[in-house]
């Protein structure tokens, strides 16, 4: 059997993937998609010389920067392996509308799914009033990870100058949010169609966001039932293979800031549980079957 992960040179996420595989005694290896190239009229689709139409699987743990421009283009080279027989975990459809901020938000809202305040705007006049009205807001990039790019605006700050800095880079539309006040957010990890784990990241003292790279840390957390059906409810649309949805308290309600397109795996290890080896497991499980992207659109 031979299952490739698709992955970032010495990243950790695609590594640990690997190696777990490897343990199943599965031909893998690591691959980045920027080096893969598509021959349009025999449609084989090569990296580093090897045909990827001729395996039976490929894992996607990232894509590459998440900023990337060129993030499209790969996601068309991964429908393209589906429709040559390769099963892609998570299918490039539930990728490509989870991995776009307004997409994944905007498919919650219309489910019905709580999630916090939000509008999309492409207007510096429209995202200063909405600051001016919530007193604080965080705008975030469409395509962003681990919080990179986001901004926390109050009204008594130099907001106006941020969001014309903004709009001067390029970085339209607006995604503007309420923020939402939390020493911590909850992390569930949902696998296939069942939580594997939760846990927690915890703000450092001061900070605003509670990631990593803002100096926050992971401790486990124990999902009571209100918690898993949201985070089974938020996850189901889109029909990823592996996920982490991230959800906030707000006073007695829970909303959802995200269904991650990929999901980590250092929360999860924090909390004892290895997902590369579950994730690799469930991969070999199912590679004979049909992807399970629900309601795609």
């Amino acid at each position: 059997m031979r299952i490739w992960v698709s992955g970032v040179s010495g990243g950790w996420s695609g590594e640990k993937m690997v190696a777990a595989l490897s343990k199943l005694q599965v031909d893998t290896r690591l691959i980045h998609l920027s080096e893969c190239s598509h021959d349009l009229l025999s449609g084989r689709i090569e990296c580093n010389g090897e045909d990827l139409t001729s395996l039976d699987g490929l894992v996607v743990r990232k894509m590459g920067d998440p900023i990337d421009p060129l993030t499209p283009t790969r996601i068309n080279l991964l429908r393209r392996l589906e429709r040559r027989g390769v099963r892609v975990f998570s299918p490039a459809a539930a990728i490509e509308e989870a991995n776009d901020r307004y997409r994944m938000s905007l498919r919650l809202a219309e489910l019905g799914v709580p999630i916090p305040e939000t509008v999309v705007t492409e207007s510096v006049d429209e995202a200063m009033h909405l600051v001016e009205r919530w007193d604080r807001a965080v705008v975030k990039p469409l395509l962003t990870s681990k919080g990179r790019g986001m901004q926390l605006l109050s009204s008594d700050g130099a907001y106006r100058l941020s969001l014309k800095n903004w709009s001067h880079r390029g970085s339209s539309p607006f995604y503007v949010q309420r923020y939402v006040a939390a020493a911590r957010d909850i992390g569930v990890a949902i696998l296939g169609s069942q939580i594997l784990g939760a846990y927690q990241r915890v703000a450092a003292a001061g900070a605003w966001q509670t990631t990593i790279r803002a100096g926050g840390h992971y401790e486990p957390f124990a999902p009571d039932s209100r918690v898993s059906r949201l985070a089974l409810e938020a996850a189901q649309p889109f029909g990823l293979d592996f996920t982490v949805v991230d959800l906030v308290q707000s006073g007695d309600d829970w909303l959802v800031y995200e269904v991650s397109a990929f999901g980590g795996f250092s929360g999860l290890w924090a909390s004892g549980i290895d997902a590369a080896s579950r994730l690799a497991n469930y991969v070999v499980a199912n590679i004979d079957l049909p992807s399970r992207v629900v309601n795609a659109r």
